[in-house]
């Protein structure tokens, strides 16, 4: 399991590594002392998994931000994501997993080079962080290529930030889905309509 999550995001902390792990075991032998019975319905909620569990990992995640430290109830935990003007939303905070050119080379394979060029063309989002060096959220990936529809969803939006916030924010129009896992289940004429739809409500 461990492996698995390192291989997806080399960028995962330990900690996180550590309760992603534990959080599994708990899960499934949690599922595992059902009844035949239950067991046997289960197959019938599987279409909701993933709004089920980013559900769940939301109030994970709020209630130990709300342990480790009050202060951070500041922060919204992702998929949500602060306002763009806020002075303290660094990628870090509200992006999901992204990481700079020199790891997402080793582990990707994807040439720093050929990110730069995706970025000047507005083909792959990055980042700014609070330097002057830039991050990309290794989510828009798919087969070490920018999603299809990214590229699209800059121009609408005009920056890459703006466009990426949008991404990860539940919609109202999906349910608990964030755009981009809509985007990556393949409905991306879906998207960018929503995502219009929501310039023209905002301007």
């Amino acid at each position: 399991m461990a492996r698995l999550l390192e291989e997806q995001d080399p960028t995962i902390r330990k900690p996180a590594l550590k309760t992603a792990s534990k959080l599994a075991g708990y899960i499934a032998s949690s599922i595992a002392v059902q009844t035949q019975a239950v067991q046997r319905a289960l197959p019938a909620v599987e279409e909701r998994l993933a709004d089920l569990a980013q559900a769940f990992v939301l109030e994970i995640v709020t209630e130990a931000q709300r342990r480790f430290d009050p202060r951070l109830n500041r922060f919204k935990a992702a998929p949500l994501s602060p306002s763009p003007s806020s002075p303290i939303s660094l990628p870090t905070d509200w992006a999901g997993s992204v990481a700079g050119p020199t790891v997402i080379e080793k582990h990707f394979g994807i040439p720093r080079s050929t990110l730069f060029r995706w970025q000047k063309r507005d083909e792959a989002i990055a980042l700014r962080t609070g330097s002057s060096r830039f991050v990309f959220p290794l989510k828009q990936f798919v087969d070490a290529r920018p999603a299809d529809g990214i590229a699209a969803l800059i121009t609408l939006f005009g920056n890459h930030r703006s466009a990426w916030q949008w991404l990860m924010a539940p919609n109202e129009k999906f349910g608990t889905t964030s755009p981009i896992d809509v985007l990556l289940s393949g409905n991306i004429a879906e998207v960018i309509a929503a995502a219009r739809l929501y310039l023209q409500q905002s301007a």
